[in-house]
């Protein structure tokens, strides 16, 4: 139970903490249906966590997956990092010709493009930081109109319309 207690006080992944919890919930007691009640995971989790604990002791419950092995090496994604810094503008289609000219790599997901785009603090919405067509005067001077017209008139309610 020491390595259980170790786990709960210094585990910073959610799913480890909730097996922990799980385990120790029911050696204190607590039913399994509560269990994943509170935890809100299957009881068939919580079974199955309590067997991995008895079989394998604290070693069982951490997460044992690590994701699969990343397409671009650290260097390559270096890389695309440094040609995106130096786009002003850039579009998703631009992101996937460049990585398949680059790397020959083609994601089955355009979710990967969207957290390339997402890491430079763009979107696939909005693919530049700000409006290239913005014009500063005509900004300041719509400004002035609203104040304006809003010290005249007020705000309106909506019992006026």
């Amino acid at each position: 139970m020491d390595r259980l207690a170790q786990l709960i006080e210094e585990t910073t992944d959610v799913r480890v903490l909730k097996r922990a919890l799980s385990v120790k919930l029911g050696a204190e007691g607590m039913a399994t249906e509560a269990i994943g009640t509170v935890l809100q995971v299957t009881p068939r989790a919580v079974r199955k966590w309590r067997r991995c604990y008895e079989r394998e002791g604290g070693e069982g419950i951490p997460v044992k997956y690590r994701g699969s092995e990343s397409y671009r090496s650290v260097e390559q994604r270096q890389e695309v990092e440094d040609w995106r810094g130096a786009q002003e503008t850039i579009t998703l289609e631009e992101v996937c010709a460049e990585l398949e000219a680059r790397y020959g790599i083609v994601y089955q997901s355009k979710q990967s493009y969207y957290d390339l785009l997402d890491a430079s603090g763009l979107s696939y919405h909005r693919t530049e930081k700000g409006n290239p067509n913005r014009n500063e005067t005509q900004v300041l001077e719509r400004r002035e109109e609203i104040k304006k017209n809003w010290r005249r008139g007020g705000p309106r309610l909506s019992a006026e319309r």
